[in-house]
């Protein structure tokens, strides 16, 4: 149901969806805005929006490796939903306005995922 509502919000935004093998991509005029993924208990959207966003339902998003799409919502539970809905309004603006110029290098994903490695910490999340 998290992934419904999540899938309406960006649809109703104006975003263009499709399906890969493992995520739902959207984007208006092919600039990326969100990648929905579907888990057990929960929904990860990776999301154009700054690192500097706040939000209690964000996290860094870099183990997606998404260039332009560096944090993303977590939804666990219903109420979760309507936070979600201003993050995809902000990040939707920005895409369309052109504000939006996140673009991340190879290495910064190189540096992550060492330091991922050597943290040994699990996701966030969970």
């Amino acid at each position: 149901m998290l992934a419904v509502e999540a899938h309406r919000h960006l649809i109703d935004q104006g975003c263009k969806s499709y399906v890969k093998t493992i995520y739902i991509g959207y984007d208006f005029n092919g600039e990326m805005v969100a990648a929905l993924y579907g888990h057990v208990d929960y929904v990860e959207v990776a999301i154009a929006l700054p690192e500097s966003y706040e939000s209690s339902i964000l996290i860094d998003a870099s183990h997606l490796t998404w260039r332009t799409l560096p944090v993303a919502a977590v939804l666990k539970k219903k109420t979760d939903v309507a936070s979600f809905a201003l993050l995809v309004k902000a990040a939707c603006e920005g895409v369309i306005s052109g504000s939006h110029s996140v673009m991340r290098d190879n290495d910064f994903f190189r540096k992550s995922r060492r330091e991922r490695k050597e943290q040994g910490a699990a996701p966030k999340w969970k």
